[in-house]
């Protein structure tokens, strides 16, 4: 819960921030005016001096500053005294910050052990906070029967009464009853209690306690650790299988095998839902396995600050040094439990995307390269606000600072514009799967396989084997020629005088007969898109044939159809198509032409 000082320092240093950075705003947009500012910042004379900065744990609050009274680290109550503006020359007054110590060794004083030589040998039972009128204004004293003379705690000032809008002997009251207890409900008051922690009983009472804690969180730890064992065991079998699935789908589209059929069909994408699957219980067992680390964590965190505030001497040390690091393990577990959770909300997404797609390595690497972007990305925000939440929640970093920083990562992101570009453009190449890794495309007039793909860059094998890199912001237009299916584009040119319907026949005999071979029936869709014509010229007639095949298989398949053409045409006497040569001698020349002979090759 955060204190009345916490909203008056961010508040200040908001201020001071804001100052500061419409200052540097005017500095860097008008340069002339640094000599101005410079010469605002020096005093004038007649004004009166700016305010130093506050003690710690000192507030402002008008002319009146206030200080907290601590008892074993917990805040009992706050005095106030007139505001002090110059700490080096007081005067005659009394700073808070000074009053408060003097309360807080009248405090110490009270508990020193029983076994000091400067005890004082209370009794938490008779023990009790009177208040008495000392010129006319209320006093706090303790008193016991063991006591000679009364003990002097603190003074109800005019200050105290203003700051807390009651008056003096109402608020001395109310503080007598936080000491002393009693009241209404008759509870123990806070002194009493401190008292009865320091006495030797109470300690012997708090070691059993700490070591029945210490037994506890060791059974915990045991039963949780055995736990995490086991699902250890577990995560290792599901890897397996995951790499087993991801090594059958490689090898199916690596290995040609039987013509797909709708049964096969169905089993192969019944693998990919397993396959996701096994990524989603995996990163299920994953979670239980932290959620288990987290509990031994707790077990330990918690049994520790218990055991500490059992005794009086370290409890300030539980609620100073062991609450803030237990606050940060509280944000870093909600912060990864947040995180693990959108993984799975992922996956489970990514598996109804795939519903419908063709089962290949490449599908499931595109899907596996978006579900790691949508992860990163989402990682990157849930852990920086995390950050930044602590940050403030510890008072390291006010809200003015990260506006700054805010401001600077916005300059640096001018700075890196092509940087910015690349990674939306990368973004939206694996959102829209307009090319993925394996399939060969064509970007402005490079064309390459896609070996490697990012949000910031692309990397495309030539068929010269050279590795070329293309930063994602400059791809415009793209040209897919593996996406779900491929095309083999064949021409053959043969003799003009040739017979055209017999060479047809054969071309589509031959196409027909490669799609039923075994070895190549999974590669080859169709055989009957088109077959024709293409063009007549003086060297032949050429024909085109398109075979539509499985991606990245269509060069495989033409070459071999080119092969088995070749035998065809042999068996069937068709020529290819050859230039036509004519042959010139001097005794058929026109009288006007030269006489040498010439050869003319209409090549």
């Amino acid at each position: 819960m955060f204190t009345p000082r916490f909203w008056c320092q961010a508040r200040q240093l908001r201020q001071i921030a804001l100052a500061t950075l419409v200052a540097a705003l005017v500095v860097l947009t008008h340069p002339l005016m640094i000599s101005q500012g410079m010469a605002q910042m020096i005093p004038l004379p007649g004004l009166p001096p700016a305010s130093e900065p506050l003690p710690s744990d000192v507030q402002r609050d008008g002319q009146l500053e206030s200080a907290g009274i601590y008892l074993d680290g917990e805040e009992l109550f706050r005095i106030a005294s007139p505001a002090v503006m110059n700490r080096t020359e007081v005067g005659d007054q009394i700073p808070v910050e000074t009053r408060a110590e003097q309360i807080q060794a009248n405090l110490r004083r009270l508990l020193i052990p029983p076994h000091h030589a400067n005890s004082l040998q209370l009794n938490p039972e008779t023990m009790e906070v009177v208040i008495e009128t000392v010129d006319r204004y209320p006093v706090l004293m303790v008193d016991d029967v063991g006591l000679v003379d009364k003990r002097v705690l603190l003074t109800v000032t005019d200050a105290d009464a203003d700051y807390h809008g009651t008056t003096r002997e109402a608020l001395a009251a109310e503080w007598a009853e936080i000491l002393g207890g009693g009241g209404e409900e008759a509870e123990e008051g806070k002194l009493s209690q401190a008292i009865a922690l320091r006495q030797p009983e109470a300690f012997r009472q708090g070691l059993i306690t700490s070591a029945k804690i210490l037994t506890a969180v060791i059974i915990v730890t045991a039963l949780l650790g055995g736990i995490r064992v086991w699902l250890k065991r577990r995560e290792q079998h599901l890897s397996q299988r995951r790499a087993a699935e991801a090594a059958l789908i490689k090898a199916h589209d690596a290995v040609p095998g039987d013509k797909p059929t709708e049964q096969l069909d169905s089993r192969l994408q019944a693998g990919l839902y397993q396959h996701l699957s096994l990524e989603r219980r995996l990163h299920g067992v994953r979670l239980l396995r932290w959620l288990l680390f987290w509990g031994i964590a707790a077990a330990w965190a918690l049994g520790t600050v218990y055991g500490l505030r059992l005794f009086p001497q370290t409890r300030q040390f539980a609620s100073t040094l062991v609450f803030a690091p237990i606050m940060v393990l509280v944000v870093w577990f909600v912060v990864g439990l947040a995180d693990r959770l959108i993984n799975l909300a992922v996956d489970r997404f990514m598996q109804k995307v795939v519903k419908g797609q063709p089962l290949n390595s490449t599908n499931l690497q595109r899907i596996h390269t978006l579900a790691q972007v949508i992860k990163g990305v989402k990682m990157v925000l849930i852990y920086t606000a995390g950050l930044l939440w602590v940050l403030q929640w510890l008072n390291l970093v006010p809200g003015s600072v990260i506006a700054i920083g805010t401001l600077v990562a916005l300059l640096l992101s001018f700075a890196a514009q092509n940087l910015v570009k690349d990674l939306v453009n990368g973004f939206f190449i694996l959102l829209e799967d307009q090319f993925r890794i394996g399939d060969v495309v064509m970007i402005g007039d490079i064309d390459g396989f896609v070996e490697n793909l990012n949000l910031r860059i692309t990397q495309l094998r030539n068929p010269a084997g050279e590795l070329i890199t293309i930063p994602n912001s400059s791809i415009a237009h793209v040209r897919n020629m593996t996406r779900n299916w491929s095309r083999a584009t064949v021409d053959v040119e043969v003799a003009y005088n040739s017979d055209i319907d017999l060479a047809l026949a054969v071309m589509q005999d031959t196409a027909d007969a490669m799609a039923t071979d075994p070895k190549w029936q999974p590669l080859i869709l169709d055989t009957h898109e088109f077959l024709g014509v293409q063009e007549i010229s003086h060297t032949g007639v050429l024909i085109q044939i398109w075979i539509k095949t499985m991606p990245l298989k269509q060069w495989l398949v033409a070459m071999e159809f080119r092969r088995r053409l070749k035998f065809a045409f042999d068996q069937n006497n068709i020529q290819i198509g050859t230039p036509r040569q004519v042959w010139l001698q001097e005794g058929n020349l026109p009288p006007e032409q030269p006489q040498p002979m010439h050869t003319i090759n209409n090549q």
